[in-house]
């Protein structure tokens, strides 16, 4: 099923990681995308947010922004709150066909892997209004949260990931090894990947899908498993990153491995593309630390 080109989505958060890249891929299909800049529209002004909606008319909201860091999230909340908790619930209020994009975790990594339908049990603070925004839009008939772990894509600076920073630090050092996490256990994400997934979904938005479905890269990894794989692409050597297994200073869950199987059942899956693939790709569009 193609979407119209004649429709138009809306995607915000259109200059981070995941939204730019997700702007991209639909304006490639032919598809008009508005990304207002934050002077355009103010996302947690509810008026701002009504009267632009009102005057572009999308047809598509796609959900990108968050604060997605959880440091972040923990030092100040309330304003991570507004982003990852009042703005969905703004954006779904306008009544349009709309794809929330959520994060593994909203679990707490001890019962892996998990179902769409799984129990929420967050530890940390990003995870926790994550969590409050899916329970507000879960049951939306003209709402599909897609859940995600954690991202990598092209980029102009490698700093803009929790998984390309381990390459920008590790180039940084200048041979002093890096502390790399080797406890808990991530999914890398190709952002081209689901940018790919959010276009096979958007036409059946609203009308045969809705609900929470999961995307995720196949590969289980730790931060210290991910800087090996980089290795070759850098050309640097073992001797640059070491494993690092301290607790961290806000809890990461152990294992958040989101299943795949309801999404894959719907004949619209995007196959990942595997993660040494994706690195390569996205190392050589970026343009260094």
């Amino acid at each position: 099923m193609d979407m119209p080109k004649e429709h138009s989505v809306w995607v915000t958060g259109g200059s981070g990681l995941l939204g730019h890249q997700v702007a991209e891929i639909f304006a490639r299909e032919g598809i008009r995308v508005l990304a207002p800049r934050h002077a355009d529209c103010e996302l947690t002004d509810k008026a701002q947010v009504r009267a632009f909606a009102d005057a572009a008319h999308p047809t598509l909201i796609i959900n990108c922004a968050a604060v997605r860091k959880p440091d972040i999230c923990a030092q100040n909340p309330e304003a991570a709150a507004r982003a990852n908790c009042a703005l969905p619930r703004i954006l779904a209020h306008l009544g349009v066909p709309m794809i929330h994009i959520s994060t593994d975790y909203v679990f707490d990594g001890k019962h892996a892997p998990y179902e769409p339908d799984a129990v929420r049990g967050p530890v940390n603070t990003y995870g926790e209004q994550k969590a409050e925004a899916e329970a507000a839009l879960e049951h939306l008939e003209h709402v599909l949260i897609l859940r995600v772990p954690i991202l990598f894509g092209p980029t102009d600076d490698l700093r803009n990931s929790a998984v390309t920073v381990l390459a920008a630090n590790m180039l940084a050092a200048r041979g002093v090894a890096v502390p790399m996490d080797d406890v808990a256990i991530r999914y890398p994400t190709f952002t081209t990947d689901i940018a790919r997934q959010l276009v096979l979904l958007a036409p059946a938005v609203g009308k045969t899908l809705h609900g929470i479905y999961h995307y995720s890269g196949r590969e289980a990894m730790t931060k210290y498993m991910m800087a090996l794989s980089m290795l070759p692409l850098l050309g640097l050597t073992e001797e640059v990153c070491v494993p690092d297994r301290r607790p961290t200073a806000v809890p990461r869950p152990y294992d958040c491995h989101l299943s795949t199987a309801s999404l894959e059942a719907t004949g619209l899956f995007f196959e990942p593309t595997p993660f040494a693939t994706a690195m390569a790709l996205t190392l050589a569009h970026s343009d260094g630390p």
